[in-house]
C-alpha cells in the first residue's frame, strides 16, 4: 500500500488479473475504503497492508460502480457497503448468475458479459465455481456524505461513458475526486466504445467540479484536471471529427 497524501492511500493494481486500485481514505473519526477488489484474496490482501501501515480497518466500504473488477470482494466485507440505487440493481442481477462454463458462456453470446472479463476472471480464479456476488447494505440515489471528521466525502452518481451507474467520490478538503473507470469506454452497453452525448456530460461535469487529481481504477494511478480533460476532448475529437476547445 502506498501514500499519496496524509488522507489517501492506494493498493496497487494487477493489470494481469484486472484488479483496480484499491483506496482507503483515512479521516479521524474513521477510515473508508473504496472498492472492493476482484476477489475475497485481493480484499484480504488490502485490509493486511492497511495493517501493515498502522492504520486502522475501514469501517465503510464504498463502490464505485458493478463491474467485476471493483465489486467481487465484497462477499468477503464484515463492515457496512455502500453502493448506489443503480449499482446495487445490476449487483442483485448479477447475484443470480451461475458461474459454470456453460453459464460464462451463455453470458458471452448475450452480451450480459465480455470476454476480456472471462479471461480475467480465469487468471484471478482457480475455481470459478467459487465465485460470488453479493450486495450493498445501504444504497442512495444521488449523493451522499460521509463524515470522516478531519475529512468529508462526496459521492456522486452520474452517467459516465464507461458506465451507467458510476459514482465519483469527492473529498472536498483535499480537492481529490476518486472516479475509478469512469473515463473509459462502455464495453457492456456501448460495443467497447464512447457514445458522444455521455462523454460531452462527463466533460462538463468534471469541468464544473473543484479538483486537482483525478484518481483511476487502471492505468496510471493519477492525473491533473488538466490531463484528465486535455484525454477527453481529444477522444470526442477521435470519434466526432469535431474540435473540442482545450
Amino acid at each position: 500500500m502506498k501514500k499519496y497524501t496524509n488522507h489517501i492511500y492506494y493498493m496497487d493494481n494487477n493489470p494481469e488479473t484486472d484488479q483496480p486500485y484499491v483506496y482507503l481514505i483515512h479521516g479521524s473519526k474513521f477510515n473508508l475504503q473504496i472498492d472492493a477488489g476482484n476477489s475475497p484474496e485481493n480484499y484480504h490482501k488490502f485490509l493486511s497492508e492497511v495493517k501493515e501501515l498502522g492504520l486502522k480497518e475501514p469501517k465503510l466500504l464504498a463502490i464505485t460502480h458493478w463491474h467485476w473488477d471493483h465489486t467481487f470482494g465484497m462477499v468477503a466485507c464484515n463492515v457496512p457497503m455502500i453502493a448506489s440505487v443503480k449499482t446495487n440493481e445490476y449487483l442483485m442481477k448479477a447475484k443470480n448468475w451461475k458461474w459454470t462454463e456453460e453459464a460464462m458462456h451463455d453470458r458471452l453470446k448475450t452480451g450480459e458479459d465480455i470476454q476480456f472479463c472471462y479471461d480475467c476472471m480465469h487468471k484471478q480464479y482457480s475455481d470459478i465455481g467459487t465465485i460470488q456476488v453479493c450486495h450493498a447494505d445501504i444504497t442512495f440515489d444521488s449523493e451522499i456524505e460521509i463524515d470522516l471528521g478531519d475529512i468529508h466525502v462526496k459521492g456522486i452518481q452520474i452517467d459516465t461513458p464507461h458506465t451507467r451507474d458510476a459514482v465519483l467520490y469527492y473529498v472536498e478538503e483535499e480537492k481529490i475526486v476518486i472516479a475509478a473507470d469512469a473515463e473509459y469506454e462502455d464495453y457492456y452497453d456501448n460495443n467497447s466504445q464512447y457514445d458522444p452525448a455521455r462523454l460531452t456530460s462527463f466533460i462538463q461535469f468534471l469541468e464544473g467540479l473543484d479538483f486537482a487529481y483525478y484518481l483511476r481504477g487502471h492505468d496510471d494511478f493519477k492525473l491533473t484536471k488538466e490531463d484528465i480533460l486535455n484525454k477527453l476532448k481529444q477522444k470526442y475529437s477521435l470519434i466526432t471529427n469535431v474540435e473540442m476547445e482545450i
